[in-house]
């Protein structure tokens, strides 16, 4: 099997616990010895992770056994702000994807959000395809009216004569709409200006709708 480390925490004396998401959900990971510097382990046993291990069917808490590494994000980790919008994918994981009934797209997502070279854009885009598998994605699609913009309240977008206060004006809103739907690998710079309105809505959105603040993100 195959997964992302999305969190780790020490166990006893020298071993550490590895919080893994797979495409079947999350599974506990005892990783002995972790701690010890010549350990094997402490080396692949790192937050922000991807690895393969053997495991023990019927099992959610499990040995690390035979493990190996097949990405360790070295260029997201080197970076402090590229490493920030990672953990927000992560922390997204670790707070939400439980009883989702599809861990296999969330899974695929989050590998091919982490693969791309515009780390910050995608984070932000996994964010928000993350709220449709959670049961409170935005709507989006306009039915001919003149759209004001987006509200946070309404979910969605907001048409002239409508008493919902803008938290995203139409401009932006653009911007939202490529990064709800297009493919991470089509992301460029022309969605930069608009970025931090964006975070801002996300971060927002979470709080109002799943009531739960995002420590990674503004």
């Amino acid at each position: 099997m195959e997964g992302i480390i999305y969190k780790i925490q020490p166990y006893q004396e020298s071993s550490r616990l590895l919080f893994t998401y797979t495409p079947l959900g999350k599974i506990t990971l005892l990783a002995r010895g972790a701690q010890k510097l010549t350990q094997k382990t402490r080396v692949i046993g790192q937050f922000l992770t991807h690895v393969s291990f053997d495991v023990t069917p019927g099992k959610t808490f499990m040995h690390f056994k035979n493990p190996k590494l097949l990405d360790d994000y070295a260029l997201i980790k080197e970076d402090y702000d590229l490493t920030k919008y990672a953990a927000l994918m992560l922390e997204i994981i670790d707070k939400f994807m439980i009883d989702i009934e599809n861990h296999e797209e969330a899974y695929n997502e989050l590998i091919q959000a982490l693969a791309q070279k515009h780390i910050k854009l995608t984070s932000l885009s996994f964010a928000l395809k993350m709220l449709k598998l959670l049961g409170y994605g935005l709507h989006l699609q306009a039915d001919g009216r003149n759209v004001r913009g987006i509200s946070i309240i309404k979910g969605g977008l907001v048409y002239e004569n409508e008493a919902y206060a803008i938290d995203l004006d139409t401009k932006d809103a653009i911007s939202l709409l490529k990064l709800s739907y297009l493919p991470y690998n089509e992301f460029n710079e022309d969605l930069d200006d608009s970025i931090h309105s964006i975070e801002a809505f996300i971060s927002r959105y979470y709080a109002y709708h799943l009531n739960t603040k995002l420590k990674n993100i503004s």
